[in-house]
């Protein structure tokens, strides 16, 4: 069985290894010169944005038999709007190195694979596509679903990291949301050890040449005082896709559209579609229906998002107080139940109201 997998991150690596657990090698080409992404940024995980787990760690330790260690637990959250700041405390998530960190996640998975990586390599699907059985498509982006026809945008997200200089507590990020700077999108600092972090700054539906506008406004408004050593840009367009296998052909993690379009949290599902690619490979399953429950999720993640386009600065404050209150913060945060998953069918039909009161406006 010849097996190729274009992308050398997490989706790509984690089909690797589970694809040598079961006695197959497969051909990895990386078209950069390292694995993993370049924005130098962590990832954060959510407890309450989870699909069916509380704890990552240990799902993917009990199902997958695979190891991950976080770089700290995110006990803290520290929110501002343009005239409203709330701290979220508890038990909320994890941080993790991402990128060429010794103990990022990549490097973490690619620690346990014995297939050598063809680094610098940039493939086209219809190039290899005769040559192996399968390909597993983990590019990272929407190109390889845009040749097969299936990708349906719904967002553009252009994102900026910056390495800053400061005194930062590891269990602690903080978020920025404000229309003046960052549209529907966010800021956040994540650290990245007691003497440095990661700044982030998201926005939406903007053209490359935009984003110094918006990215001096955060700077100018929210007073940043950190020391910035580098920065780093990239543009992220987020959708989904109508299959995530066509012809012999396996879309995986944000290639299969399985990143939330709300947060930006991608890299648990990432991880998990890049097995069951594998899985469905290696035992003649249905793929899309391995992923039903990781794509259906990220689609009820999406009304939330279509909810947060229209915010006002009010809007966000509003939200931000609500989020913080003492009761709330007791029944949701370190409530090992409760989960955004839950209340998306009613934010759908809130979503489906306000359209039909749109159309029936404009047909006036």
């Amino acid at each position: 069985m010849k097996v190729a997998i274009i992308g050398a991150g997490l989706a790509g690596l984690s089909c690797a290894l589970e694809l040598e657990r079961n006695g197959i090698s497969p051909v990895i080409f990386e078209k950069r010169a390292h694995i993993g992404e370049d924005y130098m940024f962590s990832s954060t995980t959510l407890k309450l944005f989870e699909r069916t787990y509380r704890n990552p760690v240990k799902y993917f330790n009990k199902k997958y038999d695979l190891s991950l260690v976080p770089y700290s637990q995110l006990k803290e959250i520290i929110m501002k709007g343009s005239s409203k700041t709330g701290v979220v405390s508890g038990r909320l998530g994890y941080i993790f190195m991402r990128g060429d960190e010794k103990n990022s996640m990549e490097n973490q998975i690619a620690r346990h694979i014995k297939t050598p990586i063809h680094f610098d390599s940039y493939i086209n699907v219809d190039d290899i596509r005769k040559d192996f059985d399968y390909i597993v498509a983990a590019t990272g982006d929407e190109t390889v679903a845009n040749q097969l026809g299936v990708w349906h945008a719904t967002i553009s997200v252009y994102t900026r990291v910056a390495l800053i200089l400061g005194h930062f507590k590891v269990n602690s990020a903080r978020m920025w949301v404000n229309r003046e700077y960052s549209k529907a999108c966010y800021g956040f600092l994540s650290p990245h050890s007691k003497k440095d972090g990661r700044l982030l700054l998201s926005v939406n539906d903007i053209s490359n040449h935009e984003f110094d506008h918006y990215w001096n406004n955060f700077i100018r408004l929210e007073e940043v005082q950190y020391k910035i050593i580098e920065t780093r840009d990239n543009v992220t367009r987020l959708g989904y896709v109508s299959s995530a296998k066509v012809g012999n052909i396996y879309l995986v993690g944000t290639a299969a559209g399985l990143i939330d379009d709300f947060l930006g949290f991608g890299a648990i599902n990432a991880i998990e579609s890049g097995i069951l690619a594998a899985q469905a490979i290696i035992k003649g399953k249905d793929y899309n229906e391995l992923i039903r429950p990781i794509k259906e999720h990220a689609l009820g993640i999406h009304e939330f998002r279509k909810v947060i386009n229209e915010f006002s600065n009010e809007d966000y404050d509003r939200l931000i107080k609500i989020l913080t209150m003492p009761l709330i913060k007791q029944i949701i945060y370190n409530n090992p139940v409760a989960k955004v998953g839950k209340v998306t069918p009613t934010v759908k039909k809130y979503n489906n109201w306000k359209d039909k009161r749109k159309r029936r406006f404009f047909k006036r």
